[in-house]
């Protein structure tokens, strides 16, 4: 379900959408791609050089493994993620969709496979529990090793998705926090708020058992979630895969979080996959993001360090964060409900 567009753009229709867990039918599959045209675009087989293993994280499926095969034509999930994309690109679409990469079957706004330049991040989807989500990738190259915490250390901006299943019918919403991080994995966290007298929550990172590289996200003596560090100093990305079951229900989720610093992106096109199960691409710099046609002007900085806000004609407030390392995020609450959501996601490179 969405909102009606509220700005002749489709800025409005994403940025302002009503989101959730998804409710379209999977673009995933176990074909051989063609090569050949996808719904009257000149699509040709895609090619991605990077076939190293990468980990992925769903918006609300948690984590898994994806790899790409040689010459990149298709992506495969494995772990606790599954399916098989064929990829196809098609040099005609608009930039920057014509250097990303979608399903065999899929259509001019069905979300994207991407990864960038450097190989380091990359999006892409799967299906979760019969709908298809947006899926966050990480080439395992480029994680911190979780046998030292200090790679965690610092101080990070962050955009967060839940759903919450302690709700009839369950919920979603998005919010934004600041979490700092100590040398010995120690955490605290400032939620929707620009300064908290006392921490909205607190815990302790510790290395997952059976992996090189992932991190449990602990409070109240329970493992909440499972984190990644991707990249390092500047250009790292903190990656939060979220599976709490301390509350009355089930809040499953994803967390993106940049080290904190004055909004700063990367200026150019991204090409983003939202909650929405569809592609966003967006031009952004400091002070404005170009989506289509229409120009939108940005307030860095506010309400906290590192996120820019933009508000459309109905008032409602998206939150973006961006990093050196060349992602984008975006999010917003329908109503700008924090408490109740519905909420809207969305995450992108530039490809």
């Amino acid at each position: 379900m969405k909102l009606h567009i509220v700005v002749a753009s489709l800025f409005a229709l994403t940025l302002s959408a009503c989101g959730g867990n998804g409710s379209n039918t999977a673009s995933t599959n176990s074909g051989n791609s063609s090569g050949g045209n996808s719904n009257g675009t000149g699509a040709t087989t895609c090619t991605i050089a990077n076939t190293h293993p990468l980990v992925a994280v769903a918006l609300t499926g948690g984590a898994g493994t994806a790899q790409f095969s040689s010459g990149g034509t298709t992506l495969t999930y494995s772990g606790n993620l599954s399916g098989t994309l064929n990829l196809v690109q098609d040099a005609n679409a608009p930039a920057p969709l014509n250097k990303a990469c979608m399903d065999s079957s899929g259509n001019s706004s069905t979300m994207r496979t991407v990864m960038q330049s450097n190989g380091s991040l990359g999006i892409s989807h799967t299906l979760v529990n019969g709908n298809d989500q947006p899926v966050f990738l990480m080439d395992s190259r480029a994680l911190a090793s979780n046998t030292n915490l200090g790679a965690l250390q610092g101080t990070y901006t962050v955009l967060r998705y839940q759903h919450d299943t302690g709700s009839t019918p369950a919920q979603t919403r998005m919010s934004y926090a600041t979490i700092t991080i100590d040398s010995l994995g120690n955490w605290s966290m400032c939620k929707n708020t620009s300064t908290c007298s006392t921490a909205t929550a607190t815990g302790t990172f510790a290395a997952h058992s059976g992996s090189s590289y992932a991190f449990d996200l602990s409070s109240g003596g329970l493992v909440r979630a499972t984190a990644f560090m991707v990249g390092a100093g500047t250009n790292s990305t903190l990656v939060v895969t979220e599976n709490d079951t301390g509350g009355g229900g089930i809040v499953t989720g994803i967390w993106l979080g940049v080290p904190q610093s004055a909004w700063n992106p990367v200026a150019g096109s991204y090409v983003l996959n939202t909650s929405d199960d569809i592609q966003n691409p967006i031009t952004a710099s400091i002070q404005n993001l170009i989506v289509k046609t229409q120009n939108i002007a940005l307030t860095p900085n506010t309400p906290i360090t590192g996120i820019a806000t933009a508000t459309v004609s109905d008032g409602t407030i998206n939150y973006l964060i961006s990093s050196p390392a060349g992602l984008l995020v975006t999010g917003n609450n329908t109503g700008n409900n924090f408490a109740n959501g519905p909420a809207y996601f969305s995450f992108g490179v530039m490809p």
